[in-house]
């Protein structure tokens, strides 16, 4: 690597090194030697996005079972123009392309069926 390492980086690099040698999981490792894990694990994930280091070869966890939701007072003035309804409340849309509006509140359970995929998700 051409261009220097900041001190956590190179504090990162050596405990991810000593890591390899002894055979530990870093973070036993970071905690043997009195290392805070996060400044170390976000060191090294720096270092990685930045191609300083290669990748774990692991598919990326989803952090959250969240989604996006934008919450309106009124519809948007383009769906206003496509002539949807003035009653709008609620639009769920699901990456595949299909989308469920409705004039009212749905029940939390429904929702949480509908978004989980279950077959019965009748409203």
């Amino acid at each position: 690597m051409t261009e220097t390492l900041t001190e956590k980086q190179r504090v990162a690099m050596e405990a991810l090194e000593g890591a390899r040698r002894a055979g530990l999981p870093l973070s036993d490792y970071a905690k043997a030697k009195g290392l805070e894990l996060r400044p170390v694990y976000d060191a090294i994930a720096a270092l990685r996005r930045r191609g300083a280091l290669p990748g774990t070869g692991r598919p990326r966890k989803r952090t959250s079972k969240f989604v996006a939701v934008r919450v309106t007072s009124s519809p948007a003035a383009s769906e206003v123009a496509r002539g949807s309804r003035s009653g709008l409340v609620c639009r769920l849309v699901c990456a595949p392309g299909w989308a469920i509006e409705c004039g009212e509140w749905p029940a939390p359970s429904w929702v949480s069926a509908v978004l989980a995929g279950r077959e019965d998700a009748a409203p």
